[in-house]
């Protein structure tokens, strides 16, 4: 089936009845280029060229890593329904930004790497423009859960390669923060806080880069695609034993709604249907050649 191409309503209905339904996303996602609309919160977010990715999450606000963003609006610019960084793009439309909120509390980092960016002028849902649910709080997103990550970053496996033209996507699984934190433990366990989510593939080869950074990490559940996370840091880029760490966005609902007061977005609570594994959790180093210790910020591989 194919939904309408005519635009979706905006303001007149609670968005938890709009978010996270891709009208042309109707199939099995994985590891290749992504086709036009599969991802309509998708952005592209652009200070004297690109610099990172986003999320859409109503009409007037975009959901990034605060380390993206700095104080000053002047000169951002947020492109949503893109889909190439080099080719036409005749589902885009593009805005300035007039407010950036970070997070009061993000230094450095993955905890409360988070950022609110408001756009000038509201914009209009289409099958290429439409915004992600949000998960709610007391979401539980446990190892094994199925996840998606989508950007225009370097797509280098081990080492950084240019970027993609065209948006890419990539299946992750997620990890259980007492796993992840095993992972990190010898060099940098302690970025490993509530606050963050860990996904990625134990063989590595998978997973966000530089230039991802800001973007969504999303779940299905039911019809509905659900932010699970915001790009954030990792070991280089895919490393084996290193899954990608995110902002945990279930741990912000009271902070977005504090500054998002109409229109609010729209927060779904995910229910995972796996076996919570920080339950049971042996610590054992990976066998691994030693690697040189970079945790960068956040392509997708």
């Amino acid at each position: 089936w194919v939904k309408s191409q005519l635009p979706l309503a905006t303001c007149q209905c609670a968005l938890g009845q709009v978010c996270g339904q891709p009208a042309l996303n109707t199939r099995i996602i994985g590891g290749e280029e992504a086709p036009p609309g599969s991802w309509p919160w998708q952005v592209s977010i652009h200070s004297f060229g690109r610099i990172c990715g986003g999320s859409l999450i109503n009409d007037q606000w975009v959901l990034t890593a605060a380390h993206c963003v700095k104080c000053n609006p002047a000169g951002l610019k947020v492109y949503l329904g893109r889909q190439s960084q080099e080719g036409s793009n005749p589902n885009e439309v593009v805005r300035r930004v007039s407010w950036i909120i970070s997070h009061p509390d993000y230094y450095f980092g993955p905890d409360n790497d988070i950022a609110l960016l408001k756009l000038f002028t509201p914009v209009n849902f289409t099958s290429y423009i439409s915004p992600v649910c949000l998960a709610a709080s007391n979401s539980t997103f446990y190892s094994g859960v199925k996840s998606w990550v989508t950007g225009w970053g370097e797509t280098g496996v081990f080492d950084p390669l240019p970027s993609p033209g065209n948006l890419l996507e990539v299946e992750a699984q997620i990890v259980g923060s007492g796993q992840c934190r095993c992972d990190y433990s010898e060099i940098a366990g302690d970025i490993i806080s509530d606050n963050v989510i860990c996904a990625g593939f134990r063989e590595g080869g998978k997973g966000p880069c530089y230039g991802d950074h800001g973007g969504p990490l999303v779940s299905k559940q039911g019809d509905r695609w659900i932010q699970a996370g915001i790009v954030s840091v990792g070991i280089g880029c895919a490393k084996p034993f290193f899954p990608a760490v995110y902002a945990r966005v279930s741990q912000y609902n009271n902070w977005i709604n504090s500054h998002i007061t109409r229109n609010q977005p729209g927060f779904i609570h995910f229910s995972s249907n796996k076996t919570d594994s920080d339950l049971n959790v042996n610590c054992t180093a990976p066998t691994s050649d030693p690697i040189t210790v970079n945790i960068s910020e956040g392509t997708i591989h």
